[in-house]
């Protein structure tokens, strides 16, 4: 992650320089992580922590070394309180963090959501508030199995009237966009696979002729893509099947 970072605050600075080529210094980035894993944050917090340096030689080379930490904000060690009432947050800020904290996780999520319905409605009539709102939805039910959409829209629409219908209907149909479009990628993925075992399979009856038996073409239908193509360059200089289908 850390590395991740310097490399984001490197292209945001690239970009910076481009619209202010006459600037002399950069503007300060401070870098934050909020995490809302399951397990512990499992990464070092500084990028120092990253580089290979001898014990020896750290104390010379120091000085001249790229440092920085950045600041991580656990939700897990976060209480639902102190996300409520936090000062700079806006209501939709706060609705957020709540349902990255409980959404994944909860089976009476319904019921911590029934707790923030102040939160909610405050988000609600907010200028695009309902779009916001929708967005947030959406996340609830892609990843949380134990709310229903008709529960859910049955919540809102008693908290925050009959609007609330709609937040419902835009989550569903976003996620049935999400969903075919999911499909049809992992259709394209499907189809270039097949077509590279066609290929496959014909570059092998060419040069081994019956050798290429239902075996070898179960075993060319069950290949990952990756192992397809080392297959098909092997296929010229290999001496046998066997050489060219070695794993």
């Amino acid at each position: 992650m850390a590395h991740r970072l310097l490399g984001y605050q490197d292209r945001i600075w690239g970009n910076w320089r481009a619209d202010h080529p006459k600037a002399k210094t950069l503007p300060m980035i401070l870098p934050i992580v909020m995490y809302h894993g399951l397990m512990p944050w499992p990464e070092p917090r500084s990028f120092e922590a990253l580089l290979e340096v001898p014990p020896g030689v750290w104390p010379a080379i120091e000085p001249y070394l790229v440092r920085f930490t950045y600041v991580l904000y656990d939700l897990s060690e976060v209480s639902d309180d102190e996300v409520r009432e936090g000062a700079m947050r806006t209501a939709l800020a706060k609705l957020v963090m709540m349902c990255l904290k409980h959404a994944r996780t909860r089976a009476d999520f319904l019921n911590i959501l029934g707790r923030w319905m102040d939160v909610v409605r405050e988000v609600a009539e907010a200028p695009n508030g309902l779009a916001a709102l929708a967005q947030v939805v959406r996340y609830i039910l892609e990843v949380n199995e134990h709310v229903a959409p008709e529960t859910l829209q049955a919540l809102l629409e008693r908290e925050i009237g009959p609007e609330a219908k709609d937040i419902i209907v835009t989550a569903g149909q976003q996620l049935i966009k999400q969903g075919i479009e999911q499909g049809i990628e992992q259709g394209r993925k499907q189809g270039i696979q097949q077509g590279y075992q066609v290929l496959l399979l014909r570059q092998l009856r060419k040069r081994f002729g019956a050798a290429v038996d239902p075996h070898v073409e179960q075993r060319i239908a069950t290949a990952s893509v990756e192992q397809i193509e080392t297959w098909s360059e092997r296929v010229l200089t290999a001496a046998s099947l066997a050489e060219v289908l070695a794993d």
